[in-house]
């Protein structure tokens, strides 16, 4: 097809932009207690694979070494590799059983293995040996709850209640087991315990409030909610719920009145409102359902507080989330007007500018970030794509020229996209044997790059050269992907060009079938297999579909005029 097919992979847009760290590497040193720090701060680098390599290679020099063993496994244990975790915990176990942090480790491993037995033998030997230590009683009622036995679970914790006093920690863990029973009221009864002790502690009350609900008694807990607001006017939960509580009695203006009333109030504290708009900002359902609200809201607070340009921040979200791009770029933008960007707020902006096709606004954006970050060629890279959809090829390949292709990007896939806009922008300025190069060196380099076979074949039919190559690529293509009306479409237009009608006209037909009964182009080459197999009509049919979608019109009305010409003679 004519229009471009490049897809940019955004790899972060939606969650945030994050640099890459490099890790540094350690060689081949044998010198473990090196290794075991040098591990350590890769780990807290967020270097998890680097972190592990270590790990095993201080394990490697120094078997015995229990510290290695704990954090190798809690790190299998994050990443859900049980049985890893598991071996290395229960080595680090066996090595210093009296460790805390080693047995918890080890029982939470067994726990996410479902070897509860296995669980109850550590917890009863450890009661056994330190039988004043309630712990470890604690997480026997744990254990026991997890194994389906929640009655067991409690007469384990009225036992310790009944020895030991009143303890908030199990009390708790009694009404979370009632709660699982869904016995809401039992578990609501062990919350009133603690209330009574600690009546100013205003959580209590919200797990109170939040059993009524489960238990469907929602005037209930809209009343320990209203307590709260007498306690905490500001309170987050308080808010929300009773919002949640009107909206669902269908009392629009009580529900959002409590959003109003702390949006508009100066003498609550703006953190709060940005807290509440951003914990309804993480309910999908709610940014669906309440879009418009929701905007209202910030534009509130925005007008409220002026001087708080990072609610810009959280609007941009709020229009990444309702997939409105160009609103959340142009937020971002006003932020970097009012405070010194750093990189990645930049970049963010950019691949928002990109996502909207805000092609003007992305060359600006990239020009202000690079006289800020002058050695980035990321910023370089996304610059181009907007010089390339402004059709500034001259300006595009001068860039290039001026810059290595394959400069140092932050991920391998950039550097395969500027590879690719740069083969685009040659073909597109008619220097066919330097495009070609390229896109055959990109094919090679990764003969599953789908998305340069499927361009390349397609410019190679509609050259009418390498037709034998272009089908095997668009080929390929198709086979790994068959439901792409695209690249369908591809394949069909070089059977077409190879004079191959009949099977160019079943792909063809595919691809219509596939989505491509929108397109223009797909329709309008429809009507040219159509043509040279002789169904007129048919043919006609699909240049005038092609006309209604938007097609190029003076030259489809051209083919329908030859083809009524042909017929008339």
């Amino acid at each position: 097809m004519q229009n471009l097919r490049i897809a940019i992979i955004l790899l972060m847009l939606f969650q945030g932009w994050n640099e890459k760290s490099s890790g540094q590497q350690t060689g081949e040193s044998h010198d473990y207690q090196y290794a075991l720090i040098e591990a350590v701060k890769q780990k807290n680098l967020g270097n998890i694979s680097e972190a592990v390599r270590l790990y095993r290679l201080v394990i490697q020099e120094k078997p015995d070494c229990d510290a290695a063993h704990y954090e190798l496994g809690t790190i299998y244990m994050i990443t859900d590799e049980l049985d890893l975790a598991e071996k290395h915990l229960e080595e680090a176990y066996r090595m210093d059983p009296e460790n805390e942090w080693y047995t918890i480790a080890y029982l939470n491993t067994l726990g996410a293995k479902d070897d509860y037995r296995g669980a109850v033998r550590i917890l009863k030997d450890k009661i056994r040996k330190d039988p004043e230590e309630v712990e470890w009683e604690y997480q026997l009622a744990n254990v026991r709850y997890s194994q389906g036995r929640p009655l067991k679970a409690i007469r384990i914790l009225e036992r310790i209640e009944k020895e030991r006093g009143f303890s908030e920690k199990i009390t708790l863990l009694k009404a979370s087991i009632y709660e699982g029973q869904e016995k809401y009221d039992l578990a609501k009864r062990e919350i009133e315990k603690v209330m009574s002790l600690f009546p100013e502690a205003v959580q209590f009350r919200i797990v109170a409030a939040e059993l009524s609900m489960k238990d469907g008694k929602d005037d209930e807990a809209a009343a320990y909610y209203h307590e709260i607001l007498e306690m905490d006017s500001t309170n987050i939960f308080a808010l929300t719920n009773l919002t949640d509580y009107y909206r669902k009695k269908g009392e629009y203006t009580n529900s959002f009145k409590y959003l109003a009333k702390s949006f508009r109030n100066e003498m609550i504290d703006v953190k709060r409102k940005k807290a509440i708009l951003s914990y309804y900002l993480s309910e999908d359902d709610f940014v669906t359902k309440y879009t418009d609200e929701l905007k209202d809201m910030m534009n509130v607070l925005m007008e409220v507080h002026p001087e708080e340009t990072d609610v810009k921040l959280i609007a941009a979200d709020f229009y990444m989330e309702t997939r409105t791009y160009d609103s959340a770029y142009y937020q971002l933008k006003d932020f970097l007007k009012e405070e010194e960007g750093n990189y990645q707020i930049y970049m963010q902006a950019i691949m928002l500018a990109n996502a909207a096709s805000l092609n003007d606004e992305l060359i600006e954006i990239t020009d202000e970030a690079i006289k800020a970050y002058p050695d980035s060629v990321d910023l370089r890279f996304f610059r181009r794509i907007g010089l390339y959809e402004e059709g500034r090829y001259d300006e595009l390949i001068d860039n290039f020229e001026q810059v290595s292709l394959n400069s140092n990007y932050s991920n391998r896939e950039y550097t395969l996209q500027a590879n690719l806009l740069y083969a685009e922008a040659l073909y597109r300025l008619g220097e066919f044997k330097r495009s070609d190069s390229i896109f055959e060196k990109l094919i090679k380099e990764d003969p599953e790059n789908y998305v340069v076979m499927n361009n390349y074949s397609y410019y190679l039919a509609e050259l009418g050269e390498k037709l034998g190559k272009a089908k095997k690529w668009s080929r390929k293509v198709i086979t790994k992907n068959p439901d792409n009306f695209t690249y369908l479409d591809t394949y069909a237009w070089v059977l077409y060009k190879l004079k191959e009608y009949e099977d160019a006209e079943k792909y063809i037909l595919e691809a219509l079938e596939k989505g491509g009964d929108n397109d223009p182009e797909v329709n309008e080459h429809a009507g040219d297999i159509q043509n040279a197999l002789k169904s007129y009509d048919v043919a006609i049919s699909y240049y005038r579909k092609a006309i209604i979608l938007g097609g190029e019109r003076t030259k489809l009305e051209d083919k329908i005029g030859q083809i009524k010409d042909e017929e008339n003679q």
